[in-house]
């Protein structure tokens, strides 16, 4: 008699074990396709080739009976991971810093005189924060000049763009300086109390608004 309760409450005892290790299966199994989910995800976001990759391999090994741990292995193997965080490498890279913090009051484009007369600004004005006027990526000093109106400049030739930096007082470079990106380049001459600094941008000798055309990685300093 208490040979087959004992043998009933091990039968009992071995069901409750297969129960855990599946729901522990279940979990693991659960565990992984979350973390494929945020991989492609993540790789989408920088690299379209390799997500779209990563997620034929994945819809292949979810419609066959396969098991989910080495079909993450498979995934992660089929998936150029050299590529894609050199692609985010150069995404970064390739952006461009804002030369200034502060304010700006008036943008890119039309705006209204106080005699009802529209005027097209052909860059951005600021009131800057501090003196600091930094390159926004590498390049290569082209002019340096005077401005009647926005007082001394320089011209930077910066790959496929070209920035007049306007309002200048001490200018640190000279013509045919080659500059890194975040060098400084002079400082910004004091009016009125006030700092106020001009940036245009040029793609083919042609005005384009900064702030729409170029991605700014410390944009957000920017207090518009």
């Amino acid at each position: 008699m208490n040979n087959k309760i004992f043998n009933k409450k091990r039968k009992y005892n071995t069901k409750t074990k297969k129960h855990k290790d599946s729901y522990r299966k279940l979990f693991v199994q659960t565990f992984f396709c979350i973390l494929i989910v945020i991989a492609i995800i993540i790789i989408k976001l920088f690299n379209v080739n390799s997500g779209n990759s990563a997620i034929k391999v994945v819809k292949y090994y979810l419609e066959n009976d396969r098991n989910i741990k080495s079909d993450t292995l498979l995934v992660i193997d089929k998936i150029s991971t050299k590529e894609v965080f050199n692609n985010l490498l150069k995404k970064e890279s390739s952006k461009y810093i804002f030369p200034v913090s502060g304010s700006i009051y008036r943008d890119y484009g039309i705006y209204e005189k106080s005699d009802n007369i529209q005027v097209f600004n052909k860059g951005i004005d600021i009131v800057a924060n501090n003196e600091k006027v930094k390159s926004i990526a590498d390049g290569m000093i082209i002019e340096v000049g005077k401005d009647s109106v926005y007082g001394k400049f320089i011209v930077i030739e910066h790959e496929e763009y070209k920035a007049k930096y306007y309002g200048l007082d001490i200018i640190n470079k000279q013509i045919n300086d080659k500059v890194k990106k975040g060098e400084e380049l002079g400082t910004i001459k004091r009016n009125n109390e006030n700092l106020d600094f001009r940036i245009e941008i040029y793609e083919n000798d042609e005005p384009i608004d900064p702030l729409e055309n170029l991605e700014f990685t410390n944009e957000d300093i920017l207090l518009i």
